[in-house]
């Protein structure tokens, strides 16, 4: 027999997106604010982990790609939207900004500078630590992630009410199903910003938020 009964109020699960790496929010940067704010969209809580935010907006040290610009606007949309972002804690993230303060109190001098060499790969391997701090309380997420490592350690972990999806396919999402304008170029837009090095997206990405 199927019960027809709408859930009650607190029975509903509320959804979540998880962004564990930069790459979804480097890539949607590269068009700009607005589709930053395309996360807000589907109304599910945005979580992302404190060495994504760290990464995403740290000042780069010699030799990286620069991209002033583009870190700009990584860093005004997290201070204007403080209050709608949870910002996941990690291990590798504390130790991080242990690390940065202790040289600030030593005079921020360049040669003494904390290096970032790994810390991006070691807080990828705490992605499942992310995940189950997250739905710890059995909710669904949509998990926004490109990184090819990342995805193998979700999907290696059946015990959570997850799905993967790159950036391709939420760009996709916010044209087919929310309709957002702009959005039905914008993946055209960031393969000609990424120089030919915007990841390929899964074939098998869902293209909805599970119930």
């Amino acid at each position: 027999m199927i019960d027809d009964q709408e859930p009650a109020a607190e029975d509903e699960r509320r959804s979540r997106i998880l962004i564990p790496d930069t790459s979804p929010l480097s890539l949607l940067a590269m068009v700009g604010s607005d589709a930053l704010d395309w996360l807000f969209v589907p109304n599910a809580d945005v979580w992302i982990p404190d060495m994504v935010k760290a990464e995403a907006t740290r000042v780069p040290d010699p030799g990286d790609d620069q991209r002033n610009e583009h870190r700009a606007t990584l860093t005004k949309w997290f201070q204007r939207n403080a209050n709608r972002i949870h910002i996941v804690e990690t291990h590798e993230g504390l130790e991080y900004s242990k690390a940065m303060q202790a040289w600030e109190l030593a005079g921020s001098k360049p040669e003494l500078k904390p290096s970032w060499k790994g810390r991006g790969e070691k807080s990828v391997l705490q992605v499942l630590d992310v995940v189950e701090t997250v739905l710890e309380d059995g909710e669904a997420a949509v998990v926004l992630v490109d990184d090819n490592k990342a995805r193998i350690a979700i999907q290696l972990e059946n015990e959570f009410d997850i799905d993967l999806m790159g950036t391709e396919s939420f760009i996709t999402w916010m044209h087919e199903k929310f309709k957002v304008p702009n959005a039905e170029n914008a993946w055209a837009a960031i393969k000609i910003a990424a120089g030919g090095n915007a990841p390929v997206g899964a074939e098998n990405d869902p293209i909805f938020l599970r119930k």
